[in-house]
């Protein structure tokens, strides 16, 4: 099993060694500089975890550029190291206050993206339209977008421009993620558990990826198995990214 978003950075070290018997990868992003360095330690140790360094777009506001800089300095200096920027992103939906200077982070790690070949893993609650736009005008080659609930008319157009969506334990109270993957292709289809969030009183956690899987096949009417055949070739189709 793959994790495909999780903050394993927030969990303690203990919970940390558990975890790992619960997952084949799990990729790991990040919020900020400092948890971002934190990332690619438990990567070090840990080789389950692919890091992904970070600023999420909470995390933005008018002096975020120089964070946002440093971590481009960061991913630069590790070079192989680290093959994903996340969490990045747009949000229109909490953070409308600080929307356009996310726009100026999010077109640094955009930058980043195409001087690196990088696969960018993103935030894009209440902006999904103007994040696709930007990848496109950028011919972004791969991008995971986390936790999609947008419109049900872009899913076409995702699957088109061949990246991915991510689905998490909250479909088994989220209609939206519900009618969302009820029309996408089981190829379009990550898992992930997006921990340590909550969500309406509903713990995200890796130990609850086999009830997204279940949730999933009973949506596409096909077979649990079927499902993690599915996610196993996109998981491949990802990492050949990397």
């Amino acid at each position: 099993m793959v994790d495909a978003h999780c903050h394993i950075h927030e969990f303690p070290n203990e919970e940390i060694k558990d975890i790992g018997k619960l997952v084949t990868y799990l990729i790991a992003v990040s919020d900020d500089h400092r948890s971002s360095i934190r990332t690619l330690d438990l990567a070090k140790r840990y080789r389950w975890i692919i890091p992904s360094v970070g600023l999420h777009p909470w995390s933005v506001d008018a002096d975020s550029i120089d964070e946002a800089k440093k971590i481009s300095d960061l991913a630069r200096e590790k070079g192989n190291e680290i093959r994903i920027l996340g969490e990045v992103g747009l949000d229109k939906r909490f953070k409308q206050d600080t929307y356009h200077h996310q726009l100026k982070v999010f077109e640094i790690f955009i930058e980043l993206a195409k001087e690196m070949n990088m696969i960018l893993n993103i935030h894009a609650a209440g902006a999904w339209r103007e994040v696709l736009n930007i990848l496109a005008k950028n011919d972004i080659p791969m991008a995971i977008i986390h936790w999609y609930t947008g419109p049900l008319e872009l899913i076409k157009e995702i699957n088109d421009r061949g990246y991915l969506i991510t689905v998490n334990p909250t479909i088994a109270i989220q209609q939206k993620q519900r009618d969302v993957i009820a029309q996408a292709p089981i190829d379009l289809i990550l898992v992930e558990s997006d921990a340590p969030y909550k969500y309406k009183g509903l713990e995200l956690h890796p130990k609850h990826i086999p009830n997204v899987i279940k949730h999933i096949a009973m949506i596409k009417k096909i077979s649990e198995e079927e499902v993690h055949e599915a996610i196993s070739r996109n998981i491949y189709k990802l990492l050949k990214h990397i």
